[in-house]
């Protein structure tokens, strides 16, 4: 994908996923201005699903195009956190369903952006 592209037809991600909350909180802490997000500002880990993420929680500046490129928040890969390994593995295999829904060799991509 081009830096700035905007149309997602010329390279950008189908599916991004993030392996654990505390990385996808950790672009959503960070305001406009590159400044970690501190008290009510500061988004909660409470807050964010396991998933496929609604655009309304990517962070200001998603460089990505909103719409083209889904974002997935996965469970963490750590065994530490307090949970059934059905539930562990719930999220990686609803994305796996997504990733066989989506058929490959992508079609109708290009190298450039018209949109740059």
């Amino acid at each position: 994908m081009l830096v700035g592209c905007k149309c997602g037809t010329c390279g950008a991600p189908v599916l991004v996923a993030f392996t654990g909350k505390r990385q996808f909180l950790e672009l959503l802490n960070i305001d406009s201005s590159g400044q970690l997000r501190r008290g009510k500002h500061k988004v909660a880990s409470a807050t964010v699903q396991l998933g496929k993420q609604p655009p309304d929680m990517l962070p200001p500046g998603w460089p990505l195009p909103v719409g083209k490129t889904e974002v997935w928040v996965l469970t963490s890969t750590s065994g530490a956190a307090p949970m059934s390994n059905a539930d562990r593995e719930r999220p990686y295999r609803q994305l796996a369903e997504r990733l066989a829904q989506i058929s490959w060799p992508l079609t109708g991509v290009g190298v450039s952006c018209g949109e740059l």
